[in-house]
């Protein structure tokens, strides 16, 4: 390092010349914002923005421990002056901890100036130095456990001595290293080393986050594990004024569709729960198990945050044998919680619940735990989800058409009532197949029927129902309802796809022409078959009480037929009453 930084560096220590950025940690089945990883960043356009580079120079300088502290201070400030909800992920270099100008009980006494809780804050270890005295970093993280802080474990599998630091320190929280993440979607032996990684973290009663998330598929992947918390760039950037809560369109692509509010919730199954500090001993569970034999498992919290659960029979094995109470009844009861367990919000629809259990791996299901916000609310029951989830698929059946299970009628009109309750604008649009009837008629039902689901399946493909609605009225006319702002490039991606593929269901005739009756009975020749969609933009007003969407829907989709080939129509809904006089697709009041 040259004297021109050296210089830099203690002029950034001295003016306290750091600015901290906070990322958020995710938890993935609460859908809610664990805490935040407190980060440092140097002066912007200077050699030393970098933390990196900061802190080598600072290594180079010897002045870890001052810059250390520094940063611990403006990281904790910060986080107290914006209010941030949750944990505050705080690093720490292990090689300050043992450098002779360390001094205790410093980050303690910042803590409390701040007016924060130890409880709220995570000491992460970042192992940027060999750590070799193993006994004397055993004894810091006693040092900070006993003032009440926890302690994480950074970049598990990139460091000098990861692993042996876990099984020496026993942290409450490892991090697995962004290296292991990256294409986890594509590499099958890194989904063996997380996977590895989580049952061993089971085993010793720890959690785990997965740092670098940064696409969709990596999400995917690492929530099937059944990795518990997640951070990267997917969800946010490290900024210096982070969100308070995620987007659920980031959540949104493993959801099933489900009419939002009318949708039964979670909280219908609730049952009460019976829950333990994880200081509890031992003992004291075995005694509530002993004295309530119907009580088949015990929720653990640290303080009010819900870790796991306790389940009678694996904990009975173990405590109920021969030395069980001797060996093990002094101990926490952290050794026998179950961190694999489905924690879900009591608002979370239950089919969106019953999707997240069946598949997610190596879950334990037999019970799930469900919270308000991010307290315990109670539990729920596998076979109760089950049983309600069975009643709602029997009477969704009841009111989807039999060939392509798609919604019918009644779905539909449920669905433009609550748009219209919700006031927001959407878009209608209907489609109607050219030449259906002749085509049915010359080739018969069963190919005919063969269209049908061949429309249901590209309106599947194309539009993503976790946003919109599919819909099929009857005979060859289906329904799309939108909010996405990209419909008119879907409506026509459907209509390239349909006049591509289309013909090869005539059965080689040659231009796919045919011969058929008319409706006055004189025959006459038809070519291709067309779609043809009309589309409604609906912008919903207090002047509508009465509206006769299928009448505006039907004049939209003539004048698309009145259109050669296939046609996309767009009408724009009136700001004013229209008059109901025709038997209604939906009439929604």
């Amino acid at each position: 390092m040259d004297q021109i930084t050296e210089d830099l560096l203690h002029t950034i220590i001295r003016q306290q010349n750091v600015k901290a950025v906070f990322q958020p940690i995710v938890h993935i089945q609460t859908r809610q914002i664990y805490g935040y990883e407190g980060l440092i960043r140097g002066p912007v356009n200077t050699v030393l923005h970098s933390p990196t580079r900061l802190f080598e120079a600072a290594t180079w300088a010897g002045c870890v421990a001052e810059l250390d502290l520094l940063c611990r201070e403006v990281v904790i400030k910060r986080f107290a002056q914006l209010g941030l909800p949750g944990r505050l992920f705080m690093n720490v270099d292990p090689y300050s901890l043992v450098h002779e100008h360390f001094r205790e009980g410093q980050t303690l006494k910042l803590i409390q100036q701040a007016g924060l809780n130890p409880s709220q804050v995570i000491i992460e270890l970042t192992e940027t130095h060999p750590v070799e005295d193993v006994q004397l970093m055993q004894q810091a993280m006693i040092h900070y456990r006993q003032m009440g802080f926890r302690v994480a474990l950074d970049d598990l599998g990139a460091g000098y001595s990861g692993l042996k630091l876990w099984s020496e320190i026993r942290p409450d929280i490892v991090k697995i290293d962004r290296h292991f993440i990256q294409g986890v979607d594509e590499d099958r032996t890194k989904q063996q080393f997380v996977s590895a990684i989580l049952k061993t973290a089971t085993a010793l009663g720890c959690r785990v986050i997965t740092e670098g998330v940064e696409t969709e598929k990596e999400y995917a992947t690492l929530r099937k594990i059944g990795v518990e918390m997640l951070q990267g760039y997917y969800f946010c950037r490290p900024v210096e004024v982070p969100p308070l809560t995620i987007s659920s369109k980031l959540f949104r692509k493993e959801l099933r569709s489900y009419e939002g509010d009318e949708s039964p919730t979670v909280e219908m199954l609730l049952r009460p729960a019976i829950s333990i500090q994880a200081t509890t001993k031992v003992r004291q569970a075995g005694e509530l198990f002993t004295t309530t034999p119907e009580l088949e498992s015990i929720v653990v919290e640290h303080e009010s945050e819900v870790l796991g659960l306790i389940l009678r029979r694996d904990f009975m094995d173990i405590y109920a044998s021969l030395y069980g109470k001797d060996l093990y009844g002094k101990q926490p009861v952290l050794r026998f919680m179950n961190r694999n367990v489905m924690q879900v919000d009591k608002r979370l629809p239950l089919e969106e619940a019953s999707y997240r259990l069946t598949t997610s791996l190596d879950f334990y299901t037999d019970e799930f735990i469900i919270l308000d916000g991010s307290c315990l609310a109670g539990k729920g029951r596998l076979i109760d989800l089950l049983h309600e989830i069975t009643k709602l698929q029997v009477n969704r059946a009841r009111h989807a058409n039999p060939l392509t299970q798609l919604p019918g009628n009644v779905p539909i009109q449920q669905k433009l009532q609550k748009l219209f309750r919700e006031n927001v604008p959407f878009v209608v649009c209907y489609f109607d197949l050219d030449h259906f009837k002749p085509f049915n008629d010359f080739f018969g039902f069963s190919r005919g029927d063969k269209v049908l689901r061949f429309v249901s399946e590209l309106l599947v493909a194309n539009i993503d129902d976790q946003v919109d609605f599919i819909g099929h009225v009857g005979g060859d006319d289906f329904v799309a309802i939108f909010h996405s702002t990209t419909w008119q490039t879907t409506i026509q991606r459907i209509l390239q796809q349909f006049d591509d593929s289309i013909g090869g269901l005539y059965n080689g005739h040659i231009g796919c022409k045919i011969t058929a009756t008319d409706r006055e009975g004189k025959e006459r020749q038809y070519g291709q078959m067309t779609l043809s969609v009309g589309a409604l933009l609906v912008n919903p007003s207090e002047l509508h009480c009465h509206i006769d969407l299928s009448e505006a829907a039907a004049i939209a989709k003539h004048h698309a037929k009145d259109i050669a080939g296939s046609s996309l129509y767009i009408h724009e809904l009136e700001p004013e009453p229209l008059k109901a006089t025709l038997t209604p697709l939906v009439t929604v009041c």
